[in-house]
């Protein structure tokens, strides 16, 4: 059966002092029910998928938009900005109580697990206690408290839905010159890093990262890496699992206009671009905005592959 989704939304728009300063906002509720998602079988002809309606979905958040016309005259100048907060969780799902996503082959597990009442695209994997100073193995917490280490200790270990994205513009102008620049960011959006952790796994002949260099290597050692070809360390876990919020010069455009009316031209712009110029972040990938390459559609995110 098809999709089916309900919107309800409230905004209101004020403008004051001749339009120079406009604000909007607007608070809504999506529900999104009986949403399409491919669900992996396995086949007699091998592992295949097939499109399934899940259950529901919940959206609901806040926007808020502010523009302005900070100066008038020869030299220009506007400002715009807005930020978005939303909040979404699994409201409810079909026959499965418990959907698995995004499989990282290098391990063997998914990232990816959809429960009832959890937000869409939440991490799920082990929580690491500590490399023991003995073994150099990577011990992790025992969640259900049953002396052992099972799949069922395996946890919510983290949200790639931010708090709140942002973005702000400055347009200004001087005769004939423009220059115009936006940053953009996001805030409280967990990445899992799993570039980070085929790096870090030492378990093959594939080049490492430099982390690798801080690894266990003699008893009593006390570190965050793991011993080489610890059969243990092979385990989605919080140990890749980044805080992903950044604030980015996303986009300067500097620009000059010549007027050609002699050749029957009103106008030639050039201009010069530049892009992803400088970003403030604290995560240790290439680059906080991922998900480009996740398998799990309209699921998936916050994955770095």
């Amino acid at each position: 059966s098809p999709e089916f989704t309900l919107s309800k939304e409230l905004g209101v728009e004020v403008s004051l002092f001749n339009d120079r300063l406009a604000v909007n906002a607007s608070v809504y509720q999506t529900n999104t029910t009986d949403q399409i998602v491919p669900i992996n079988t396995s086949l007699a002809s091998g592992a295949s998928s097939i499109l399934t309606n899940i259950g529901e979905i919940e959206n609901k958040g806040l926007e808020l938009g502010l523009n302005t016309i900070n100066m008038t005259g020869d030299f220009k100048w506007n400002t715009n900005f807005n930020i978005s907060f939303n909040d979404n969780k699994v409201v409810k799902l079909g026959l499965l109580k418990k959907l698995p996503f995004q499989n990282l082959t290098s391990v063997g597990e998914s990232v990816i697990l959809l429960t009832e009442g959890s937000s869409l695209g939440s991490f799920y994997g082990y929580k690491v206690d500590k490399v023991d100073p003995a073994t150099g193995t990577l011990l992790y917490k025992d969640i259900n408290g049953d002396g052992v280490l099972t799949p069922d200790d395996r946890t919510n270990i983290g949200n790639p839905n931010p708090n709140f994205t942002f973005g702000l513009s400055n347009d200004f102008s001087y005769k004939g010159f423009t220059l115009d620049a936006l940053i953009t960011g996001s805030q409280g959006g967990d990445v899992f890093n799993a570039s980070r952790m085929d790096l870090t796994l030492m378990n093959n002949y594939n080049n490492q990262s430099t982390e690798v260099l801080n690894r266990w290597t003699t008893a009593g050692q006390i570190t965050e890496v793991p011993k080489a070809n610890d059969a243990n360390a092979l385990h989605v876990s919080d140990r890749f699992v980044e805080d992903g919020s950044y604030v980015r010069l996303k986009a300067v455009t500097l620009g000059y206009q010549f007027k050609l009316e002699k050749l029957k031209l009103n106008s030639i712009k050039v201009y010069v671009t530049g892009q992803n110029l400088y970003t403030i972040t604290n995560y240790k990938g290439f680059d906080p905005e991922v998900g480009a390459f996740n398998n799990a559609t309209g699921i998936g995110q916050g994955i770095d592959l």
